[in-house]
C-alpha cells in the first residue's frame, strides 16, 4: 500500500509543476521518473522501457519524414495556389480548414501550421479579412485533421502502442476517421456559422509595423569622442536603459551583430534601437553626433531581415531574459520587440524574461542568421525560403511516402516497420542528410513519451491504477459502459487542456484499462476515446503547441480560446459519445 501513495504523491506533484509550468515538461515528467526509480518503485528497465518501444520510434522516424516532405520545392507553391483565389470570409474558411485537415491527416500539424501561418496572414491582409478569424480556425483544422489518421498526430500512435502492448491489435490506419471525419465536418459547421462571430477583429500589425519602423537613433562618432579605439562595453554603450547598438555602419558596410567587445572607430554611425528617450540618453556622451535614422528595419531592399517565432512550451528560454540568453552572439541575430498577449511590451529588451507563447521579432542578416540553433527552442514562422525549380530527385521523398501509406493501409506491414525503413531510404538515397534528420526529430516530444510510459509502468506494477478503479467502483454503484466512457473522454479533455496531450493519454490508459479488466468490458473504444479526448484541446493556447504558435501571431486573449474552444470541446464530447458505441461496442 505504501508503494500506492508513493506513486500517487509524485504523480501529484508532477502535475502540480506541469500546470504551474515552472519547469519544461520533459524535465518535469523525467524527474518523476528518476524519484520512482530512487524510491525502488521502478527499476532502470521497467523505467526507460518507453523510449526504445515501436511506438516512439515510429514518431521519430515521422518526424524525419514530415520534416523532409515539407522541404519539397512545390509545397509552398500548392499551398500558395490553394489559398491564392479571392474569398468571402466563410468561404475562405471553409477552403482554408479543408485544405489543413486533409494536410493534417496524414502530416505532423505543428510544422504545417508554422508553415501555413505566414500564408494565411498574407492572404487575409490582401483581401481585408482579420488575420484573428482565421488563425484559431487553422490550428483547430490542424487538430482535428490529425485525429483522423493514425498518423496524423503522436497521441493516436502511443495509445495504439499501448493496446499493443496490452496484447491487443491496435488501429488501422484510417479507423479512427469514423470519428476524426464527422467531427471535422461538424468543427468546419461551427465555425462558419457561430464560432467566426465568436473570435475577435485584431488587425495583425506586428511585422509589417516593425518593417516600417526606421533604427530610432543613429549617433556618428566624430574625433571629440574619448573612446575611440576601444569596446562598446568600455565605452558604455553596452548597458543603455532605454536602446542598445544594434548595428554600425563604417565605411559603407554593416557591422551586425554588435559584441560587447567590439572596437568604435572614428566616423563610425551607430545605429540604435529604442523608445523616443534613447536620443535623450545618448547625450551625456561627449562626442556622439546623434541624428534621426534612415535606415530601414527590413524594409524592401534592406539588409536586414526580419525573423517572426514564438516561444514553445517545452523551450529552454521560458524564464530567461534576452540579455542571458545570449541571441547576438549565439543566434547571430538581435530581438528588436516582444510581445505577449497581443501587446508589445514596454522597456528594455534585453531585460524582458520570456514566457510561453511570447512572439519575438528577430532582426538578423541572411549571412548572420543560426536557424538550426534557433529552432532548437523557437517556432519560427518566418524564414528565408527561395524559390527553387523542382527536380526529378525532389519527388524521392514523396513517392517513398506514398509506398509506406499503400503497404501501411493494406496491412502488409507493420507502421512502425514502414515508418523506419522510409525514414532510413531518405537517408541512404541522400533526400535528407543526418544532420538534418537528427535536428527535425522533436526531442522534447519523445522524452515526454518516453517519460510517460515509465509513470504509467509504475501505475500498473503497484496497483496504483487498480486501486483508484476499485475505489470509483465502489463510489458509483451503477457505473454502466456507457457512463465510463463519458467519464474517461471528459477527465482525459481536461487533463489535455492542463498538461500535455500525449501524457494525459499515456496516464489515462492505464486508469481506463483497469476499469475496463473489471468490468469484462472492450478495451479498443475506451482507448479511442482517451486517443480523441487528448488530441481534443481547444480552450486553452497552452494546451496543444498549434494553439499557442497562433496565440500571439494573431493576437489573442486567454479567453478568446475558451470563448470559442468550449463549445467544440462540448461538440467533440457530443460526437464522440454518439459514434464510438456504434462502431466499438463497449461490451
Amino acid at each position: 500500500m505504501m508503494e500506492i501513495w508513493i506513486t500517487y504523491t509524485v504523480i501529484g506533484f508532477m502535475f502540480l509543476f506541469l500546470i504551474a509550468n515552472w519547469y519544461s515538461a520533459e524535465v518535469v515528467i523525467l524527474s518523476a521518473v528518476i524519484i520512482l526509480i530512487w524510491s525502488g518503485i521502478l527499476t532502470i528497465p521497467e523505467a526507460f522501457n518507453g523510449f526504445i518501444n515501436e511506438g516512439v520510434l515510429t514518431i521519430a522516424s515521422l518526424f524525419v519524414i514530415m520534416n523532409t516532405l515539407q522541404k519539397h520545392p512545390a509545397f509552398i507553391k500548392i499551398t500558395k495556389i490553394i489559398f491564392g483565389n479571392k474569398q468571402t470570409l466563410k468561404s475562405g474558411l471553409v477552403r482554408m480548414m479543408a485544405v489543413t485537415g486533409a494536410f493534417s491527416s496524414l502530416m505532423n500539424n505543428t510544422p504545417l501550421v508554422i508553415l501555413l501561418t505566414p500564408i494565411v496572414k498574407k492572404w487575409s491582409d490582401k483581401y481585408n479579412i482579420y488575420p484573428s478569424k482565421l488563425l484559431i480556425p487553422l490550428s483547430y483544422a490542424a487538430i482535428i485533421g490529425g485525429m483522423c489518421t493514425l498518423l496524423g498526430t503522436s497521441t493516436n500512435l502511443v495509445v495504439h502502442t499501448l493496446l499493443q502492448k496490452e496484447g491487443y491489435d491496435g488501429f488501422s490506419l484510417f479507423e479512427l476517421s469514423f470519428i476524426g471525419i464527422p467531427f471535422f465536418v461538424i468543427a468546419l459547421i461551427y465555425m462558419i456559422t457561430f464560432g467566426h462571430k465568436l473570435l475577435p477583429e485584431r488587425v495583425s500589425i506586428h511585422m509589417d509595423d516593425l518593417q516600417s519602423t526606421q533604427f530610432n537613433v543613429q549617433a556618428i562618432v566624430n574625433d571629440s569622442f574619448p573612446w575611440i579605439g576601444k569596446s562598446i562595453e568600455q565605452a558604455g554603450l553596452r548597458h543603455l536603459k532605454q536602446s542598445y547598438v544594434m548595428a554600425i555602419l563604417r565605411q559603407g558596410e554593416f557591422i551586425f551583430p554588435v559584441t560587447p567587445d567590439q572596437k568604435i572607430c572614428l566616423n563610425d554611425h551607430l545605429l540604435l534601437v529604442g523608445d523616443q528617450l534613447s536620443a535623450d540618453e545618448l547625450k551625456r556622451f561627449e562626442g556622439l553626433s546623434i541624428q534621426a535614422s534612415n535606415f530601414e528595419i527590413g524594409g524592401q531592399g534592406s539588409e536586414f531581415k526580419l525573423l517572426e517565432a514564438t516561444i514553445p512550451l517545452h523551450s529552454a528560454f521560458i524564464s530567461l531574459s534576452i540579455k542571458e540568453i545570449g541571441f547576438r552572439a549565439k543566434y547571430g541575430g538581435v530581438v528588436v520587440a516582444v510581445y505577449r498577449n497581443g501587446l508589445r511590451m514596454n522597456g528594455k529588451v534585453g531585460s524582458i524574461r520570456l514566457k510561453a507563447g511570447d512572439m519575438l521579432y528577430i532582426l538578423t542578416t541572411k549571412d548572420t542568421v543560426q536557424y538550426e540553433r534557433l529552432e532548437r527552442n523557437l517556432l519560427l514562422l518566418s524564414t528565408y525560403t527561395p524559390e527553387k525549380e523542382v527536380k526529378m530527385r525532389d519527388w524521392i521523398p514523396v513517392i517513398l511516402f506514398g509506398l509506406m501509406i499503400s503497404v501501411v493501409t493494406f496491412g502488409l506491414v507493420q507502421v512502425a516497420q514502414a515508418a523506419i525503413t522510409t525514414a532510413l531510404l531518405l537517408l541512404i538515397l541522400r533526400s535528407t542528410t543526418f544532420n538534418d534528420a537528427k535536428d527535425s526529430i522533436k526531442w522534447d516530444v519523445l522524452f515526454i513519451i518516453g517519460g510517460a510510459f515509465g509513470i504509467a509502468e509504475a501505475m500498473i506494477k503497484t496497483g496504483a491504477a487498480q486501486y483508484l478503479s476499485n475505489v470509483l467502483l465502489r463510489s458509483l454503484d451503477q457505473l454502466t459502459p456507457f457512463f465510463l466512457l463519458l467519464l474517461i473522454y471528459v477527465i482525459t479533455n481536461l487533463l489535455t487542456e492542463l498538461i500535455t496531450n500525449n501524457a494525459a493519454a499515456v496516464i489515462m490508459f492505464p486508469i481506463a484499462m483497469s476499469f475496463v479488466q473489471e468490468l469484462s468490458l472492450n478495451p479498443e473504444p475506451y482507448a479511442v476515446a482517451i486517443a480523441i479526448a487528448a488530441s481534443a484541446s481547444f480552450s486553452t493556447p497552452i494546451g496543444y503547441q498549434t494553439n499557442l504558435l497562433v496565440y500571439s501571431t494573431g493576437q489573442y486573449r486567454f479567453n478568446d480560446f475558451i470563448k470559442v474552444g468550449i463549445p467544440l470541446n462540448i461538440l467533440g464530447l457530443i460526437i464522440s459519445i454518439m459514434i464510438i458505441p456504434f462502431v466499438w461496442p463497449l461490451n
